[in-house]
This record gives structure tokens, C-alpha cells and sequence, in this order.
């Protein structure tokens, strides 16, 4: 007998004839596997539905289920009501062959089987469906805190939640920009399977004002400036400097106060000043200045 490790064993006709159709079989299998793999592959988000589909021939069935592992999703049987074990998120369509999911959730992700049974058969049928289920992150929010009073440096933290699967936080930054990723987390939710994603990153603002971002997965959040020359706060005027305040306003308003009593004396002051006496027969009389005008008046 031929070794398969003679050479001649390989140039033999009939051999490499056979080799090659079982060579192309094999392929021909594999790319059949493959694209039938590719075609049962679904895609849901959370919160929304899919569309299962059995693929069968146009037959009357026995029963069909789609299954999860060993538990029951949804299903037909020819002599039994299945409905009251169906999932309460799923309904059958009527032509017993397509079963919607709806109100997705990550735990409804994994590997399901289409089982089926045509009607005179005693042969079960299994298909494989593959389910992934995706969340999109939220909206990815960056916060600042500078570490020295004088902004020398800063602390920034982005942070998204209520995704799925886990991803980590990128930062956008410019090459210029010196800065260092100090943690980051992914925390996933018990109950929900859902993930919280952050990260914080140090900043050296020596180079001034820089303008970053933040993503996780396919969300970005908006551009943020960091390192920004920030006015310092006024200082409140101390108690001392309040008194002399005070001390000074009351000061103007007794000056103001005593210049107006000048004014009024001295206004007066030129009224009495037109009145004059005069001398009547030896006498003083007090005259005013309108008599005097009367009596010229008269002598005229």
C-alpha cells in the first residue's frame, strides 16, 4: 500500500481527481455555511423589535418552535395551544413560520433554534439564529475642575451611560495638548446589563486655551474648551473700609446740610438790606424802599 506521504501517492489520477472533488465539496460546503450564517444573523436595539424568520418549504408542519437554549419563545403545534407559554413580547404571524419580538432587552441576545417537524415526518429540522442586541450610549457630558488655584492644570471627566455592549471613552484631543488619562470605568447595571462608561484625564493648561471632545462608541460630545483664563471673583470690601464709607457719606450730607442754612441766611440776609431808616424831624423812621417810591411819587 501507497504511503500518503509518497509523493507518487499524489500523482496518482484517479486519487487527485478524488482529492479535488472532495477539495471543492468541502469549499463549496463552507461558503454555503457561511452565507447561511450570515443570512441568520439579527440585529435589535434595546427597547426595539426583530423579526424572526424560519425558513421551511412549502409544506403542511406538524408544529414549529423557536426556542432559546431549552426554553420555549414562541410556536405552532398542529393539535396543541401554545399561546399561554409564548413569550408575552412576541406574537406569531398566521403563516406559523414568522414570530416578531418586541420591547428588546439585553438579556434577550444569544443563540435561538428554529424546530420544526413536517406533517408524515418523524425527522426534526433545527435552524440557528443569532441575536445581538446593541444601546446606543447617551450623549457623552464633560466636566472641569482645575486643581490649583491659579489654573495651571485641570481635571476632566467624561461620562455617557445606558449602553450596551461596553465600550470605553476616546478622547479628542490635539496633539499639542499635553494631558494624561488618569482612570476610566465601565460599570454595567445589575437588573439591566446596561453600561455607564468615564473617564477622567489630566490637562496641563501651560500651552492656554484647548478645545476637546470626547466619544463612546459611535457618540460624540460637544467641543469643550479647557484651560481657559478665568477673572477671578471680586473680593468683598472688608468691614473697615464699610465704616469709612459710612463715616464719609454722613460727612458729605452734614456739609451739604450746613451749606444750604448758609444760603438760606445769607438770602436772608439781602432782603433786610433793603430796608433802610431815615431821619424825620430829628427822628429815625423806618421807611422801606416801596414807601420811598410812593411818596416821591406823590410829591411828584
Amino acid at each position: 500500500m501507497a504511503s500518503h506521504c509518497n509523493p507518487r501517492y499524489f500523482l496518482n489520477p484517479r486519487l487527485s481527481f478524488q482529492l479535488l472533488a472532495l477539495v471543492g465539496t468541502l469549499t463549496w460546503h463552507i461558503l454555503v455555511t457561511a452565507e447561511c450564517a450570515a443570512l441568520n444573523q439579527l440585529r435589535g436595539e434595546v427597547g426595539g423589535n426583530v423579526t424572526f424568520h424560519c425558513s421551511v418549504a412549502n409544506q403542511e408542519l406538524k408544529f414549529l418552535y423557536l426556542q432559546k437554549g431549552e426554553i420555549f419563545v414562541n410556536g405552532y403545534y398542529e393539535s396543541k395551544d401554545t399561546s399561554q407559554l409564548a413569550w408575552k413580547n412576541t406574537i406569531m404571524d398566521h403563516d406559523k413560520t414568522t414570530m416578531h419580538m418586541y420591547n428588546l432587552n439585553v438579556s434577550h441576545r444569544g443563540e435561538y433554534q428554529c424546530l420544526f417537524q413536517y406533517s408524515g415526518s418523524s425527522a426534526t429540522q433545527k435552524q440557528v439564529i443569532h441575536l445581538s442586541v446593541t444601546a446606543n450610549y447617551s450623549k457623552p457630558a464633560l466636566t472641569v475642575r482645575y486643581s490649583d488655584e491659579n489654573h495651571h492644570s485641570c481635571l476632566v471627566t467624561c461620562a455617557s451611560h445606558c449602553g450596551y455592549p461596553g465600550n470605553k471613552v476616546t478622547w479628542n484631543v490635539p496633539e499639542s495638548q499635553m494631558w494624561n488619562v488618569l482612570n476610566s470605568s465601565e460599570m454595567s447595571d445589575p437588573k439591566t446589563m446596561m453600561v455607564n462608561s468615564s473617564s477622567t484625564a489630566y490637562f496641563n493648561c501651560s500651552n492656554g486655551a484647548t478645545s476637546i471632545s470626547c466619544s463612546v462608541g459611535n457618540v460624540s460630545s460637544d467641543k469643550f474648551s479647557v484651560c481657559a483664563s478665568i477673572e477671578p471673583p471680586p473680593v468683598p470690601p472688608s468691614p473697615v473700609i464699610e465704616a469709612i464709607c459710612a463715616v464719609v457719606g454722613i460727612t458729605i450730607i452734614s456739609i451739604v446740610s450746613v451749606l444750604l442754612l448758609w444760603w438760606r441766611c445769607k438770602k436772608g440776609q439781602r432782603g433786610a438790606a433793603a430796608v433802610h431808616f431815615r431821619r424825620v424831624n430829628g427822628c429815625e423812621e423806618e421807611a422801606t424802599v416801596h414807601n420811598e417810591s410812593n411818596e416821591g411819587k406823590e410829591a411828584s
